[in-house]
């Protein structure tokens, strides 16, 4: 239902895995810049949604399987518009890992994969489309630098984030004319859940606070203000780039 009280002017982003890491980080800066957000994760996020409307935002929540990505992305845009009767961003943040010795890879695992890191993007631009269209709206892709530079045992998560590259060069030209601008970001190494979860598996055991301690780690609010930079105004004439976020530690 509508919000009594809302501005139908204010902006709106989607932000899928909203609720953790460069998607929460990325929620509290376009907070900041304007925006009401709608969060899609898998926690209900009561505290990060009073954090929003504390800075001004209107965010709410909703708890999707991206795994089943066409009926989610249904799900996600018919409650963005229900609520904010508009979408002017979509962050397709939500993403899996699949860090295995070539040996011990299942289709299952790639079909997991496939679906929430590619499949979900996909079918949420498609969904969103019509209203982004209406606002001359935009959509950033959280990719990885690993797409251009894989990594051991991470064939399923690397591969699929150079389709997703792939992936965003073609749906920029398709919307090109309907100013649509469809980016990507490709960070490097950033302190969150899921790179925690990436060095549990690729040490073997649970990392430790030295394990952070280098100066190519980013912090999600480094990553999250370059997302709300590339949907700023000022970068109305980028579309279609896949743009390294790492501070340069790639090169």
């Amino acid at each position: 239902m509508h919000d009594k009280g809302l501005d139908p002017a204010t902006l709106t982003a989607i932000i899928t895995g909203g609720t953790t890491g460069i998607g929460r980080a990325t929620a509290r800066e376009l907070a900041d810049r304007g925006y009401n957000i709608l969060l899609v994760g898998q926690e209900d996020p009561y505290l990060l949604e009073r954090e929003l409307l504390e800075r001004g935002a209107i965010a709410r929540f909703i708890q999707v399987d991206l795994s089943d990505p066409e009926a989610a992305a249904k799900e996600i845009v018919r409650s963005a518009v229900d609520i904010f009767h508009r979408i002017d961003l979509v962050v397709n943040c939500a993403g899996v890992i699949s860090h295995k010795d070539i040996a011990e890879v299942r289709e299952k695992d790639w079909d997991r994969i496939f679906a929430i890191n590619l499949k979900a993007p996909f079918f949420l631009a498609q969904q969103a489309f019509p209203h982004l269209e209406l606002t001359r709206g935009c959509i950033i892709n959280v990719s990885s630098t690993n797409a251009n530079r894989p990594a051991r045992r991470n064939q399923l998560y690397d591969s699929l984030k150079a389709a997703l590259n792939n992936l965003t060069q073609g749906l920029a030209l398709d919307f090109r004319d309907s100013g649509v601008r469809v980016n990507a970001i490709m960070p490097g190494g950033v302190r969150t859940g899921l790179s925690e979860e990436w060095l549990h598996q690729y040490l073997g055991r649970a990392p430790v606070k030295a394990d952070f301690e280098i100066p190519s780690l980013a912090q999600p609010e480094q990553i999250a203000r370059v997302i709300a930079s590339l949907a700023s105004e000022d970068m109305a004439w980028v579309n279609g780039v896949t743009l390294a976020a790492d501070g340069g530690f790639g090169l």
